[in-house]
């Protein structure tokens, strides 16, 4: 007959290695679930990645290709210009009238000749009076001499003002036509800038729009990565 000593060792050494080997079964077991768990997370990581990676490129050839208006050439056009704009480049140069001319060039060429004239004139029919060379005709002589002078100065004074305010019309009448012609220039100058500046705003624009969609993307990414590895984390 064998020990009750001996039989109760027996079966307490056989529990403990059927424990020792159910322990070992666990351990195998979930190493294998964990190292499968992290396989499955680190092939969907990997899809997550090129899925993203595949976004982005979708993004960029979105933005590339779809025939937008404006471009980088059309800001630095813009910039460039703003910088070449000179308001001073649209505003006539007036100048200074000068007319040159003075009433003396009015005076009738025969000025001198009109006033032979009319001394002989005034003598002959003072000698026809009978007054002949004396102080009566002396004096009207002077007389008349004067009065033809003065007579032709006004008429060369009046042709003077006339003229002159007909040149002056002229000078303002040719900056008024410069002035107008570099009106149209400077409207037509500021209509190319502003449609450039539109074009310059529509590229910013579309960049702005692409740059915040590639850092959503980038960002959704990231929160992805960041999900797998507190998965992963779980795991141990």
């Amino acid at each position: 007959m064998i020990p009750a000593l001996i039989i109760g060792g027996a079966l307490a050494a056989a529990s403990t290695a059927a424990n020792l080997y159910s322990e070992s079964k666990n351990r195998e077991a979930a190493a294998a679930s964990r190292a499968a768990g992290q396989a499955k997370l680190n092939e969907m990581l990997g899809q997550s990645n090129a899925e993203y990676d595949d976004m982005r490129r979708k993004i960029e050839g979105y933005y590339d290709t779809r025939g937008m208006l404006g471009s980088a050439n059309d800001v630095k056009d813009y910039k460039a210009g703003i910088d070449a704009y000179n308001p001073n480049d649209y505003v006539a140069d007036v100048g200074t009238f000068n007319y040159g001319k003075t009433k003396e060039d009015f005076l009738n060429p025969y000025y001198a000749k009109i006033l032979g004239d009319t001394t002989n004139q005034i003598q002959h029919t003072a000698a026809g009076a009978g007054l002949g060379r004396g102080t009566g005709a002396v004096l009207n002589i002077a007389k008349g001499v004067t009065e033809k002078s003065d007579e032709l100065y006004k008429t060369a004074m009046s042709e003077f003002n006339t003229d002159r305010q007909f040149s002056y019309q002229q000078y303002q009448d040719a900056i008024t036509n410069n002035q107008n012609r570099l009106n149209a220039l400077r409207d037509a100058a500021q209509y190319k800038l502003g449609l450039k500046g539109q074009l310059a705003s529509d590229y910013y624009n579309v960049m702005d729009a692409k740059n915040a969609d590639l850092i959503k993307a980038q960002q959704d990414k990231l929160a992805a990565q960041q999900a797998y590895g507190t998965a992963m984390a779980s795991l141990y």
